[in-house]
């Protein structure tokens, strides 16, 4: 029995001396100031993208009552919403509550001369809570990767003193080229001919921008796609004429339907040389008379190869296309788009 009692001894002076070791019952500390991500992505110049800034917490003790953070952003790229009933950084009760003091304003970043946006919340101590303390709205204003980062960020709890925290990785919006339409018309001197035997059209000249080529249609009608942002020289053309070119500057704050007007081929450049001499005059009185020519303008697809002594595609060579060569004499191209 003595020896039971020692034993027992023993084990009450051993946890006397052992230090008390506390056992927390709500889980670890926690901190992280995330990014939502953006939507949508990509987005085309002039639109909008949004994501929200979320700040979580956990078993912080006092709780966390205040946040600054350094949101970088490329003004190249992005910048303020169009509307200006939209805030750029659009502060959000989510976190700190209803009660929360807030300052938002767009600066230069910490160190750098990059733009930021900084933001200043305050509010009641949050322990264990996570919410969206900002919502950003940002337009595409040139083609690009843009990304956003916090460069800069601190949590401070109740007492003041800092909290240790994560912060959001890199995430990047890719800005598309501002696309835009552009729509003519193509006429071609002489054309459709009168008598017109071969049924020519106005269909088949080519128009090409930024290495797109498309045709006109029966009317000399045209429409180019999708053009980007940029200044470009538009170029029609037709076996037999002298080439006619203008220079446009399609900007983002351009109509998405861009009219180019209509502009007039002068015929009579026979070996397109883009110029009218006695080469083409001599190269249509070589063929004078003939009839039954493919005429490529008649051709539903564009794929028959045109006779350009022809010039009027009426499918013969005759007094109309040599006084078109010849009202044209020794002018040269590509003319000015009229």
């Amino acid at each position: 029995m003595k020896t039971y009692k020692r034993i027992f001894v023993v084990i009450l002076a051993i946890a006397l001396i052992l230090p008390t070791i506390t056992v927390n019952a709500q889980g670890s500390r926690s901190a992280a100031i995330t990014f939502t991500t953006a939507t949508p992505n990509p987005i085309n110049i002039g639109s909008e993208t949004v994501f929200d800034l979320v700040i979580s917490v956990a078993n912080i003790d006092p709780g966390v009552a205040g946040a600054e953070v350094y949101v970088k952003y490329n003004s190249a790229l992005v910048g303020p919403p169009a509307s200006p009933s939209v805030a750029f950084a659009e502060v959000l009760p989510d976190f700190f509550g209803a009660s929360n003091f807030s300052v938002n304003e767009v600066t230069q970043c910490p160190g750098s001369t990059d733009s930021c946006i900084h933001l200043v919340l305050a509010g009641p101590p949050q322990v264990t809570h996570s919410g969206v303390a900002a919502r950003f709205h940002f337009q595409g204003l040139a083609a690009g990767s843009a990304c956003f980062s916090v460069v800069q960020s601190t949590l401070a709890d109740g007492n003041g003193f800092q909290v240790t925290h994560t912060a959001p990785s890199e995430q990047c919006v890719t800005v598309n080229p501002a696309l835009k339409n552009a729509t003519g018309v193509v006429l071609r001197q002489g054309v459709p001919a009168n008598p017109n035997a071969g049924g020519g059209t106005l269909a088949c000249s080519e128009v090409t921008a930024n290495g797109v080529a498309v045709k006109t249609d029966n009317a000399g009608k045209f429409t180019l796609n999708n053009v980007p942002v940029g200044t470009y020289a538009i170029r029609a053309t037709y076996p037999g004429y002298l080439a006619s070119e203008k220079s446009i500057t399609v900007a983002a704050t351009s109509p998405a339907l861009i009219d180019l007007g209509t502009t007039t081929l002068r015929g009579g450049d026979v070996n397109n040389d883009a110029k009218i001499n006695i080469l083409d005059i001599g190269a249509i009185t070589g063929k004078f008379g003939k009839t039954g020519l493919a005429v490529g303008s008649a051709s539903a697809t564009c794929a028959v190869t045109d006779e350009p002594a022809d010039i009027n595609d009426d499918g013969q060579i005759n007094i109309s296309d040599l006084a078109i060569a010849a009202g044209n004499w020794v002018k040269t191209g590509s003319t000015p788009w009229q």
